[in-house]
């Protein structure tokens, strides 16, 4: 059925009802498709903009759990009395130390209760040996036995500041009351001497931290904290937590920026992820929904559409038959009539009678044809005329002042010139006529040019005298090329006239023939006459076309522009230049072509 459609000899009727098809089906398929693209682009937009809108509030939430905790340590970095504690050799002064043992851990619990909302435990290790824990009073663990936690280097480069650590380590999980906690370390000096006197770890298990983020999701979505090397420090999946996020989740899961969106696939399936910073601990906390969760109205809709668009088409299918029978019948017979106006016979007309379009579009044609046959055989009439009357107008060339002339010098040549030079001149009269008044072809080789020009030059020398030479300088590239003929005699006879005959000493013309870069012929016919009259004269040649083609004695030039553009066409060019020498130069531009044809 489809090959029959598009097959190119199938019947108009069929053409047009997969043409009404086309024209229905895919701007609705087009426009449902945009429609589901757009929803489904604005639902994503909506979700990533209200997933960070909520992750922003979960960070700051964080960052201020951050600034709390970094506020604990700090009572811890600047109280006298834990740096006195610290400061006493372990086992001196027991009596002072219990007391003042005592009274710290009193203030512990003054800080514990001074920020309720947070649930930490606070862990001091002295190098004394000095050891004190919110939660822990087991055998000492002692401060020795973390120095070669990777960590460690990394708190003391820190100069007291503080470093968040990610389960810092196994020795110390006694300490906290879950069983995944990351911990705020910060080292603590003697003000004094800045020497060290031990470590304060502030520990947040993870169950706190997963409490901070849980609640504020939407359906369907969940949330991964990680920290700044990317290792998942809370997931509602437990067993994620201490997993590196690159290997939990698969695709492009870069997370250098503050804020962002991704795809991934994570457990199988295609997940939405938008991520957000927060800026205290440099930890990110990351949303997730399912994509297919995320469009499930979506999907409803596509089917619902794909529906619909079945049902159209079957309403098509039938309209369009319906149609495309009642237009295809007519369609055909214009059809045969185009097809027999191609073959050439413009006496076709079309038989059908119809008030609609068709019947319009078919008196139309038939107008069409008759206007075409009309104007067919008048180009005929003008193509004919045309060409004779150029033919007409170069024989005119040769007026009967130029015989009469020609003639009265060969008379007086005879009488003091030598027969040779008598005869020679007669020869090259004989020619030129003969040339000039055949009917031969407009497109001569270009040595066959050249040879007539010299046949005038030797005419125009004779009734010169000395006062006139002629050089020609023709590449021997483009002797074979075929040029529209007598192009260069006019010019050369306009240089005469114009420019050496009004000079009062001989005068010179060249004239030059060669092949440009691109392929083209091109004439320069140089004088050194009298030159542009109307010339102010500068430091350069002038481009003087335009005037002097404007002028009345400007006509030969003129037809010779007209000439070149009606056989070769907008390419080709002629200019006119004032030389700032003296003198005048015509170029002529024939463009690369196949000049091998006559035009007709």
């Amino acid at each position: 059925m489809l090959t029959n459609l598009f097959n190119s000899r199938s019947s108009v009727q069929r053409k047009i009802v997969l043409s009404f098809l086309c024209f229905i089906l895919f701007p609705l398929s087009l426009f449902s498709y945009a429609s589901l693209s757009i929803s489904k682009q604005t639902i994503r937009e909506r979700a990533i903009s209200g997933s960070l809108a909520r992750l922003g509030l979960i960070a700051d939430k964080l960052n201020i759990m951050a600034s709390d905790l970094s506020s604990i340590s700090t009572l811890y970095f600047s109280n006298s009395s834990l740096t006195d504690l610290l400061k006493t050799p372990s086992g001196i002064g027991g009596y002072e130390e219990s007391t003042k043992r005592s009274f710290f851990v009193k203030t512990m619990i003054n800080y514990k209760y001074a920020y309720t909302w947070l649930d930490y435990n606070t862990s001091i290790f002295g190098i004394n040996g000095f050891e004190l824990h919110t939660l822990y009073e087991g055998k000492k663990i002692g401060i020795h036995s973390v120095e070669s936690e990777p960590w460690y280097n990394d708190v003391l480069a820190s100069n007291g500041n503080i470093v968040w650590v990610t389960n810092p380590s196994s020795k110390l999980k006694s300490t906290v009351d879950d069983d995944y906690y990351v911990s705020a370390i910060r080292e603590l000096k003697d003000f004094e001497s800045g020497e060290m006197l031990g470590l304060v770890f502030i520990s947040v298990g993870e169950s706190f931290l997963y409490d901070q983020y849980r609640d504020r999701l939407q359906r369907d979505e969940q949330a991964l904290l990680v920290d700044q090397d990317g290792i998942i420090l809370s997931a509602p999946d437990k067993n994620q937590i201490g997993r590196s996020f690159h290997d939990y989740v698969q695709g492009n899961t870069s997370l250098s920026a503050d804020s962002g969106n991704f795809t991934a696939r994570l457990s199988g399936q295609d997940v939405l992820m938008t991520y957000n910073s927060v800026g205290k601990t440099g930890w990110k906390i990351i949303s997730y929904t399912p994509i297919q969760s995320l469009y499930a109205d979506i999907t409803k809709l596509e089917r619902l559409t794909l529906v619909i668009l079945i049902l159209i088409v079957a309403v098509s299918i039938i309209v369009s038959y319906f149609i495309a029978r009642r237009l295809s019948v007519p369609i055909q017979r214009l059809a045969r009539s185009m097809k027999i106006v191609e073959m050439g016979d413009l006496s076709e007309r079309s038989a059908i009678d119809r008030k609609d379009e068709i019947g319009e579009l078919a008196r139309k044609f038939n107008s069409m044809v008759a206007r075409i046959e009309r104007l067919r055989d008048r180009v005929r009439v003008e193509e004919e005329m045309k060409r004779k009357t150029e033919i007409r107008a170069l024989q005119s060339q040769i007026n009967t002042h130029f015989l009469y002339n020609t003639l009265a010098s060969i008379r007086s040549m005879l009488m003091i010139d030598k027969p040779e030079k008598v005869d020679s001149v007669i020869v090259a009269l004989v020619k030129l006529l003969k040339r000039t008044l055949s009917e031969e072809g407009e497109y001569i080789p270009v040595a066959e040019e050249v040879d007539n020009l010299s046949n005038y030059v030797k005419i125009q020398q004779a009734r010169q005298a000395d006062h006139l030479r002629v050089l020609f300088n023709i590449d021997e590239q483009i002797v074979h090329e075929k040029m529209l003929k007598f192009l260069l005699q006019p010019i050369v006879e306009n240089a005469i006239f114009h420019g050496i005959e009004p000079k009062l000493e001989p005068g010179t013309i060249l004239i030059r023939g060669y092949r440009s870069e691109d392929g083209a012929i091109i004439f320069q016919i140089q004088d050194d006459g009298v030159g542009f009259k109307n010339r102010a004269f500068g430091e350069k040649d002038a481009d003087v076309t335009e005037t002097v083609l404007g002028e009345s004695s400007g006509k030969g030039l003129r037809n010779i522009r007209d000439r070149l553009l009606l056989h070769y066409g907008k390419d080709a060019g002629m200019r006119i230049i004032s030389r700032r020498s003296g003198g005048m130069e015509v170029v002529l531009h024939l463009p690369a072509a196949d000049r091998s044809e006559e035009t007709p």
